[in-house]
């Protein structure tokens, strides 16, 4: 191997990413997020009775104080150092969807008898396969962020991504590498048992509705609102329609530095999980002024010391100490950080 291949090898896995069109970090779903980002303020302009000027916009969406933020550079290199290991951050996880999914089907013919054969039409059965596997994703998610505001353990290596002080779709990638590793296993967990419950309902002839390998109400989120949840565009989705999905409006909320939003909005893409569990909290049609952060950094959070190694010292601090005096913590996100405004 030569060189030039020695050091271009490492970049192969972050330009497949960047090019797989069902990537939640594709170059596709950022673009398709930059035309609705510009539908929108086009839109939002249009109804105030102000013209709309294309500079307007293009300044509103690239901000010079977002993009130019210590916060967006160390990002930036998260989303390097994250696309370039990825798949070995998923290949360690410990548990198999489809090991689960069998042995799910397997036990409950065991306990149950064969389920009869379904007589619905495949595009029936497909179809409630398609759905129940997006489900199983998004309450996967939602268990995992919730256990992950409420274990101080976990909040401690979960807290990095929530020290962004500015929001674009780079902070997709500010997460820890155990954050990731930690949930790779909680999905693959739950879409095993939702998934292996459907095939035994559904029998194994159902499958999914996907495009380019991918779940395609899966990759209606991806390219719906997946990378404006990470942007400072509010689009908020209110009423009925606020309690079922999670807007963009409603993630920042759960990145905001107020403690009133604390602990809000762990959903994905759907916010009946929050509705149900009454950590829901509306965003209003107006943006409010947020700030973004969390405090109780001992080094700087755009650092390698504060993204990387500290979060790992922290959570085993926090482990042994609920592990010591369980009476005594406070299994919020609260317990680990008060942050009352951004962190400086």
């Amino acid at each position: 191997m030569t060189v030039i291949e020695t050091l271009v090898s490492p970049l192969r896995p972050a330009a497949a990413t960047l090019l797989q069109p069902a990537s939640i970090s594709s170059i596709y779903s950022l673009g398709a997020a930059l035309m609705i980002a510009f539908a929108w303020l086009a839109l939002r302009r249009k109804r105030r009775g102000r013209p709309v000027v294309v500079k307007a916009l293009v300044r509103a969406i690239f901000s010079r104080r977002v993009l130019l933020h210590r916060s967006t550079f160390a990002d930036l290199a998260y989303c390097v150092i994250g696309l370039a290991t990825l798949g070995a951050i998923i290949g360690w996880a410990v548990v198999s969807t489809s090991w689960i999914s069998d042995g799910v089907a397997a036990s409950l013919t065991r306990c149950l008898g064969p389920h009869p054969e379904p007589h619905a039409p495949d595009f029936v059965l497909n179809g409630a396969r398609t759905l129940a596997l997006f489900l199983a994703y998004d309450l996967g998610f939602f268990i995992d962020h919730t256990l992950k505001h409420r274990i101080p353990a976990l909040w401690e290596l979960h807290k990095a991504h929530h020290s962004a002080e500015v929001l674009t779709p780079l902070v997709n990638f500010r997460v820890h590498p155990l954050d990731s590793l930690i949930l790779a296993n909680n999905l693959a967990l739950v879409i095993g048992f939702i998934g292996g419950a459907a095939q035994y309902a559904l029998g194994r002839q159902a499958v999914s509705f996907t495009l380019f390998d991918q779940n395609v109400l899966m990759l209606l989120y991806i390219y719906l609102t997946a990378q404006l949840q990470h942007s400072e565009i509010w689009i908020p989705f209110t009423g009925v329609w606020g309690r079922v999905f999670m807007s963009p409006a409603h993630h920042q909320l759960h990145h905001s530095a107020d403690p009133a939003y604390f602990n809000c909005n762990l959903g994905a893409s759907l916010a009946i999980w929050d509705w149900l569990a009454g950590s829901l909290r509306m965003p209003s049609v107006e943006p409010p002024r947020l700030a973004f952060g969390v405090s109780g950094h001992r080094h700087d959070p755009h650092g390698v010391l504060g993204l990387v190694v500290d979060p790992v010292v922290n959570a085993v601090k926090a482990l042994i100490a609920s592990l010591s005096f369980p009476a005594d913590r406070r299994s919020d996100r609260e317990s680990t950080s008060t942050p009352p405004g951004a962190a400086s």
